[in-house]
Formats: C-alpha cells, structure tokens, sequence
C-alpha cells in the first residue's frame, strides 16, 4: 500500500509516519513539498505517487491568528479539503482527514457525540466544520478522526509549552474552566495504525464517516498543568515549579481573540464499537509519554 502522508512535521504527521512506515509504503511531505494553499503542486504529487490512500493531519491551526488571517485559514483548511475530496473521489482512494473539538461552540454539559449539532465560535472552528462537510458531499470513501487536546513531545503544544515554563518560573497561572481529554498524539498514531489495516472491512461493511478520538477521563488546562509539573518533578527534570503553585484562573482573566469551548469533552463510544478501539485515562497516557522525555525521539511509539 502507497500511503501519501501530508505535514509530517507537525506533531501528527510526525508519529503517524513514525507508526506506518515500517510497514507501508509512506510518503511523508512536508508543508514545502506538499503545500495545502498550492492546488497545482498538490495535483502534480498526487499524480506522480498514485496514492492508495491519503492522510491529512496538515491544517492551519494557529487558532488566534487565524481571527486575523481568514482567507489563508479557509484556503488551507477548507479549500485544499475540497480538492483533495474531489481528487481522491476520482482515484477511488480514501481520505484520512483530522478534525477537531472546536467546531463546537463547548455549551453542552455532556460530551459530545459525532452527530451533534456544530456551532463554532471561530474562524478555525468554522473553516475545520466547513472542511468535514465538503468532504462528505464529495468522497463516500473517507474517515474523518474528530479529536482534542494532542500533545506530545514534540513541537509546540501544551505539555511542551509547560515544561519549557516550569524551567524558568517558580509558579504561574492556568485556565481552569475549560474541560477537555488530553490526547497524546502517539495514541492517535497507533489508532490510525489499526484502522488502516482494517481498511478492506471498512470498505466492504461501509464503516467511512466521522469518529470522535481521544484518551480517557476529563480535565481541565489547569489539571493538565499540574498533572504535566507532578510528573515531570517525579522524573526528577530540571525544573522550578511545584503543582501546588499553579495557580487556576478563569477563561475571562485571560482573554484571546479566539473563542475556545468551554466543553471539548468528545464521546468515544463509536470508534471504540466499530473499530475495537482500546484507550485509556489521559493521566496513565500522559505518564506514558512522559517517560520517553530524553530518549531518542525515534523510538518513540
């Protein structure tokens, strides 16, 4: 199986070609030779590697900036979908595309299943709801992973961004009234592994849609960060601050210019049915991934 990969320097793009390539045939791009806003070199590369199948965790997801930058969010996030739909449609290929708690406006008290209503409350929100229904109108043959809160070691994200904080500061201050599942992208990595290799089963019992994907359990920002400083003193790295100096603020003391949901909780109740998905609690996940913190990244899993 030849398997075009797009963004493998982002944090997903990075452990899916990590997880695949031992065993298939993986093209890993990056945004220079795989360009989401460039239709002409996306088509020539296409063409050029004949595909059995494209995954896309390449998205513009600077979601503050993305207020500022509407017509190159749209055109990364929505139009480049439109056309790799349509393309992988002609090829009668799948698409593998990620999405994301945002196109829900975070008002519901429960987590939220696949088919409940979208709401986003910005521009990234609303360009990635907009890329989920274009690629339903117009590919039947795709899997759209719907998931929240990833991190890893890797790049810039939140459990990164603390630790590198943690280093420099004796304390700070962290959201506490947004809830979510923190989701280590080695995990979505390993699940896109699984359900690739069930891809024929996919195809004959028409298991294609949209799938809700994340760890176990709930927290807040300020959970996540206490829990990240609580591990992080346990493995003894060199850092300054201590769990019970954090502080928990709420969303308003710390104002952005995109609106984030106050609820990213996503039921995994689907993907675990249909495709045998095991997950477990996003603190048991978490010491996982932090027990890998200075080992050669290339073997991590």
């Amino acid at each position: 199986m030849k398997i075009l990969l797009t963004g493998i320097n982002g944090q997903l793009g990075h452990y899916i070609n990590q997880k695949l390539s031992s065993i298939y045939e993986v093209f890993a791009l990056t945004h220079e030779s795989f360009d989401l806003t460039n239709k002409i070199q996306m088509e020539k590369v296409i063409d050029d590697i004949k595909p059995d199948l494209i995954i896309n965790p390449a998205a513009y997801t600077y979601v503050d900036n993305a207020e500022k930058e509407s017509e190159l969010v749209f055109k990364t996030n929505y139009k480049a979908l439109e056309f790799l739909a349509i393309k992988t449609k002609e090829l009668d290929i799948p698409l593998i595309h990620f999405s994301t708690d945002y196109i829900f406006d975070g008002l519901k008290r429960e987590p939220y299943f696949e088919d409940d209503k979208a709401n986003p409350k910005s521009i990234y929100g609303k360009s990635k709801y907009d890329a989920d229904i274009i690629i339903q109108k117009n590919n039947a043959q795709h899997i759209i992973i719907r998931t929240s809160w990833v991190y890893s070691l890797r790049g810039k994200n939140f459990l990164t961004t603390i630790l590198d904080m943690a280093k420099f500061k004796n304390s700070f201050s962290i959201v506490s009234d947004q809830i979510g599942a923190p989701t280590s992208a080695s995990f979505i990595a390993n699940t896109i592994f699984e359900i690739i290799k069930k891809l024929d089963e996919i195809k004959k019992n028409n298991l294609y849609g949209i799938y809700n994907l994340t760890n176990l359990g709930q927290a807040s920002w300020y959970d996540f960060a206490q829990a990240i400083i609580y591990n992080a003193n346990k493995l003894k790295l060199e850092i300054k601050c201590m769990p019970e100096n954090i502080k928990p603020i709420k969303t308003s003391d710390f104002p952005t210019l995109a609106t984030r949901p106050k609820n990213s909780l996503l039921n995994n109740q689907k993907i675990m049915k249909t495709f045998g998905v095991k997950s477990q609690e996003w603190q048991d996940e978490l010491r996982l991934v932090m027990s890998k913190i200075g080992r050669d990244s290339k073997n991590d899993s």
